[in-house]
């Protein structure tokens, strides 16, 4: 064989020996814990229509996508995230289901990452949707299954960062941001590049308490005082203040669940 064949392409790996061990040992630990909370496997193809993994769906950038096309030309992704899959499923199987629906699933994604990035290009990803209840119970559920889950993986000392997407959402509409910076900013932010957020939003012509609020994406903020202030500053722009009274309320379940042992903190993002 030649040598070169020896060899992966960049950004996947062979898993082997032990490693492989623990990391199958460890998929069946949190997958139990899934089942155990009331989530019904799921299995989806690795590969979708490209549009299941659109703009209004789907997080990742198009130019980060391994796109291909079948015999009839259809536009095909191998999946970059199991979640919009799910989503297709609900809508056609479950549609006349009884609401919520409990669903997990585990399988590789795969993401065409920038080499400078550092991230491996394939990844298992194990999660869980709760579908059709938007209630702070809800998510209050699905946040204790992630202490349990993090528990099961041997960790001892975390933080649990919260966030909200209608606090985005709030300032980009207020912002009034075309869609080519709206994109921008939001591979910045995916790439947890806050400095570049706050350099980006330096250059739009946009109220300064829209530009402060803009620079505490991705803040993580374990004080009531800070919050308090944050809502304050937010109180002018409806979409942002409602996300952040939602969080509020949630970390009040919470503490119903015991969580206040873990360091949880109200991101916005």
């Amino acid at each position: 064989m030649k040598r070169q064949l020896l060899h992966t392409p960049e950004g996947v790996r062979d898993i082997y020996n032990d490693e492989c061990e623990k990391k199958m040992l460890l998929q069946d630990q949190l997958y139990h814990i899934l089942r155990l909370h009331g989530y019904h496997p799921i299995q989806t193809p690795t590969f979708e229509f490209f549009d299941i993994f659109g703009r209004e769906i789907g997080t990742t950038p198009s130019k980060d996508l391994y796109k291909f096309f079948d015999r009839e030309g259809n536009t095909l992704v191998l999946r970059p995230d199991i979640t919009p899959s799910i989503a297709r499923c609900a809508a056609k199987y479950f549609g006349e289901e009884e609401l919520p629906i409990r669903l997990c699933y585990m399988g590789n994604t795969f993401i065409n990452n920038s080499s400078y990035q550092g991230r491996l290009k394939e990844c298992t990803q194990l999660g869980a949707e709760l579908l059709g209840d938007p209630s702070v119970d809800a998510d209050a559920e699905m946040i204790s299954m992630v202490i349990s889950c993090l528990k099961a993986a041997g960790l001892k000392e975390f933080q649990l960062s919260i966030g909200h997407a209608d606090f985005f959402r709030g300032l980009m509409e207020a912002a009034g941001l075309l869609e080519e910076q709206e994109e921008e900013l939001r591979e910045l932010i995916s790439n947890k590049n806050f400095f570049g957020v706050e350099e980006f939003i330096g250059t739009l012509e946009i109220a300064e308490d829209l530009k402060e609020l803009f620079t505490l994406l991705g803040g993580f903020y374990d004080s009531p005082k800070q919050f308090e202030e944050i809502q304050k500053k937010a109180a002018p722009y409806q979409k942002s203040a409602s996300a952040l009274t939602y969080l509020k309320d949630l970390h009040e379940v919470l503490k119903l669940y015991q969580a206040e042992r873990y360091k949880i903190g109200r991101a916005h993002v």
